[in-house]
């Protein structure tokens, strides 16, 4: 057996962190390649589009790359948004929350201008706007403007954030990496020298445990530099090891009840959890803290069977129960394929259910939504989430702005009841 330079969980631990990394570059590869798409320039999405991993179809979304440097910040216009939830969710270049911009955050100064610019830098910025230091030269901004029904008001707010640039920033191209899906992951070249020196130097983490992870990343990286065969060695581990560690990881993490896994007990970010943050930015990159939104994530039934849309499921709400009690803005249930986390096709071009989809509730106040390839006798179409027939997939529940009792586990989304058709 070669002499590996590290404990094999060591190894492993390095791979699950420097993916993290490598995820946030290939989006930043993908996105960039889109047409018309640059730094500093908002892309404004389509209502309901839904051609992208795990989307929000209930809101205007917008998204931007924001690059700065010593000298030239970018300024972030956010208009007036009353009545609705809406979020400029703004991320580091591990997917790390820098901040959220909305009128909870930012109760003195909820909409105006806001001044990006890279930490450490004086450069000059308007007497209006607020500053908001970035930890690098770029940056992600997701916002989200609630729809509620009311698509054309949903969409002039949409249009009304705006990016002012101040100059033209020297910016950094994208780091070179062998383009990558998630049917078939990155596995030992995220150690391939000099690669892996780039994406680590590209983008500081502030993990208080980064440099320690980053350490054994290069002692791997090293180690495999000096022979095929030690290569081969870490490409076992990897393909046996660790990239199916991280598919269970995602699949049995945090609170679980009734086949379901929420994402409670991160209030404000990551932390120094890289395990997490590998997963949410693997499974749902730009992953939103639980302030914002609670995701509860079902890839199983109640029995512990994984989903598959030759079955049909049910979601039985009791009227006291109902997610709409739970939160101050929204909530929302996405079905999506696996291992892709994309909407379904389906004859309805329905994707997911929400607080304004005219669902049918029973004579108790109650609420059933059924999970299936066909519509189950007896169900009205109105609460059916089409499933992909005879293939596996997931759901992603999410609550925006979730009250107190959802936040501290005491209300969870109801188990996922496998249907006995006859």
């Amino acid at each position: 057996m070669t002499n590996l330079p590290l404990s094999e969980q060591e190894i492993i631990d390095a791979y699950i962190y420097v993916l993290a990394r490598y995820l946030v570059i290939r989006q930043e590869h993908i996105d960039l390649a889109e047409e018309g798409v640059d730094y500093n320039k908002i892309k404004f999405n389509e209502l309901g589009k839904a051609e992208f991993v795990n989307p929000n179809l209930d809101v205007a979304y917008l998204e931007a790359w924001f690059a700065v440097d010593e000298n030239t910040p970018v300024v972030l216009e956010v208009p007036k948004v009353e009545g609705r939830y809406y979020t400029a969710q703004i991320v580091d270049e591990w997917a790390e929350i820098i901040t959220n911009i909305n009128e909870r955050n930012y109760p003195q100064k909820p909409h105006g201008l806001f001044a990006l610019c890279l930490k450490g830098s004086s450069p000059a910025i308007p007497d209006d706007a607020l500053r908001i230091d970035l930890p690098s030269k770029k940056a992600k901004m997701l916002a989200r403007v609630e729809r509620q029904g009311d698509d054309e008001g949903a969409v002039q707010l949409q249009r009304a954030f705006k990016l002012i640039k101040t100059g033209e920033p020297i910016i950094e191209p994208e780091v070179a990496i062998p383009m990558f899906t998630n049917r078939q992951p990155i596995t030992v070249d995220v150690f391939r020298q000099p690669m892996v020196e780039q994406v680590l130097a590209s983008a500081p983490d502030t993990m208080t445990i980064a440099l320690e992870l980053q350490k054994s990343v290069r002692a791997v990286a090293d180690f495999m530099a000096q022979s095929d065969a030690n290569r081969v060695a870490i490409d076992v581990i990897i393909k046996t090891k660790a990239f199916p560690a991280l598919i269970q990881f995602i699949r049995s993490y945090g609170d679980q009840r009734g086949g379901w896994i929420a994402t409670t007990g991160k209030t404000t970010g990551f932390g120094d959890d890289y395990w997490f943050r590998a997963a949410a930015n693997f499974a749902g990159i730009w992953w939103n803290n639980n302030e914002e939104v609670v995701y509860y994530i079902g890839e199983k039934d109640h029995a512990g069977n994984e989903l598959n849309g030759s079955n049909a499921y049910v979601l039985n709400y009791g009227p006291d129960a109902l997610p709409a009690q739970h939160v101050y803005a929204y909530w929302s249930l996405t079905l999506m394929s696996l291992p892709d986390y994309r909407v379904v096709p389906n004859d309805l071009d329905r994707y997911n259910l929400n607080n304004i989809s005219g669902l049918q509730y029973e004579e108790d106040g109650s609420l059933k939504i059924y999970l299936a390839g066909e519509l189950p006798p007896g169900a009205p179409q109105s609460n059916w989430l089409p499933a992909p027939k005879g293939k596996p997939f997931t759901l992603n529940h999410r609550l925006y702005v979730p009250k107190p009792d959802v936040l501290s586990g005491k209300w969870y989304v109801p188990p996922i009841e496998k249907l006995t058709l006859h």
